[in-house]
């Protein structure tokens, strides 16, 4: 059909999403998915290159490692805080205008984090750019839902990511040895700027029409519901507590710029497959088995991260932690659909998970009075094995359930 609010190009038929339901509501078209998933990537950019993030901001302001992991606990915790702020918002606000905000708030808080010199003014910064990150990235969500085949959306979304964030890591030391770290925040705010010209293409959709049009009915299992959030909360903040210190880690260890940037990206890469294999998946395997050895090989990329790390150790404690995040992650959402057909629990796994990330930093910083990172890296493995044991006893009834 064609899109007469979100772009000119026509979708494709409904698909039957992995639970078997038909798609409902209005398709949107290519052009509209493609300005989607571009404010999505630029929205969650700081998540997708956090330890460049916080290696530039440390070269701009000379912060130590406990101010690091609280300028990205106040970045990503208001990112988290205005995704649950846009659940509220898309069936009341345009959507074009509400992107068009979010990204001028990007814009604003870039260019204030390059002119910034001191903890508190970066801070305050980041609130502001975090901010607009999560107006981009809930509306993006909201958008990649109105697809034809949104697993497919978010599979192109999470490659594409990857493999931007891929290439930034692996770019950044030069970057930065060439034009400096603040010229890098202003070219962050370039890139939300150019985004902004393709928002004629971005859906107008509110969710509310549709909801009146196809109802709204119930479908909610609590009990699944509740669990797979906690387990969200907390498998994200272990990620998040290890994923943003890792450049720090590697720094500990002596590593020079280029072999932390290489295991960056490496990791980064290897995170694009880890995507692509849960996608291909088979319905049979189930969840269970799948999460509990993803988290079996987190848990290994931590621990080769204890003491002394080699270049080599480094790099393939990089490329296991980034693919078994991004095997988990789509499982992890998936649960979350289960738990109400609605998408309700999905749209707020969005802020409970974008809440650990920011959150993990945080406490990784109340652990660095020693300068030692064992401590934070031994509680991570302890975080990440009893989040997936959460997720695995809430879904094992769920399954047998629909089994019957």
């Amino acid at each position: 059909m064609a899109d007469g609010a979100g772009g000119a190009m026509a979708a494709p038929p409904p698909l039957a999403p992995a639970g078997g339901k038909p798609a409902t509501g209005p398709m949107i078209g290519y052009a509209a998915l493609a300005s989607a998933i571009a404010v999505g990537i630029v929205g969650a950019l700081v998540i997708l290159v956090t330890p460049g993030f916080l290696a530039l901001i440390a070269a701009q302001a000379g912060l130590d490692d406990r101010q690091l992991g609280y300028i990205a606990a106040w970045d990503i915790n208001a990112m988290a805080a205005m995704i649950g702020v846009s659940t509220f918002l898309l069936p009341r606000w345009d959507w074009r205008i509400s992107v068009g905000v979010g990204l001028a708030l990007l814009v604003l808080g870039n260019l204030a984090t390059a002119a910034a010199h001191d903890y508190a003014a970066i801070a305050a910064a980041r609130v502001v750019a975090g901010a607009g990150e999560g107006i981009a990235v809930g509306f993006a969500f909201a958008a990649f839902g109105k697809a034809a085949n949104p697993d497919r959306t978010f599979a192109v979304y999470l490659v594409l990511g990857a493999l931007i964030g891929a290439g930034i890591l692996l770019a950044l030391p030069l970057a930065e040895a060439q034009i400096g770290p603040r010229m890098l925040f202003v070219a962050n705010a370039a890139l939300a700027a150019l985004v902004a010209l393709g928002l004629k293409w971005f859906p107008h959709g509110r969710r509310l029409e549709q909801d009146a049009e196809f109802g709204s009915g119930g479908g909610l299992d609590r009990r699944l519901a509740t669990l797979s959030l906690i387990s969200v909360f907390f498998y994200f903040f272990a990620i998040s507590a290890v994923w943003s210190y890792s450049e720090r880690i590697g720094q500990a260890s002596g590593l020079d710029a280029q072999q932390i940037a290489h295991g960056l990206s490496l990791g980064t890469f290897a995170g694009m497959g880890g995507a692509a294999l849960a996608g291909l998946l088979p319905r049979r395997a189930g969840r269970a088995w799948p999460l509990a050895i993803s988290g079996a090989v987190t848990v290994v990329s931590y621990l080769l991260l204890v003491g002394s790390v080699s270049s080599t150790a480094f790099a393939i404690a990089m490329v296991l932690l980034l693919m078994s995040w991004n095997f988990a992650q789509p499982l992890l959402s998936g649960i979350c659909c289960d738990a109400d057909c609605e998408g309700r629990v999905v749209c707020a796994m969005g802020s409970i998970q974008t809440f650990g990330m920011g959150f993990g930093p945080a406490a990784v910083g109340m652990t660095l009075a020693s300068g030692s990172y064992t401590l934070a890296l031994w509680a991570s493995c302890a975080v990440i094995a009893a989040s997936l044991m959460l997720t695995i006893f809430a879904i094992r009834p769920h399954s047998v359930r629909n089994s019957l």
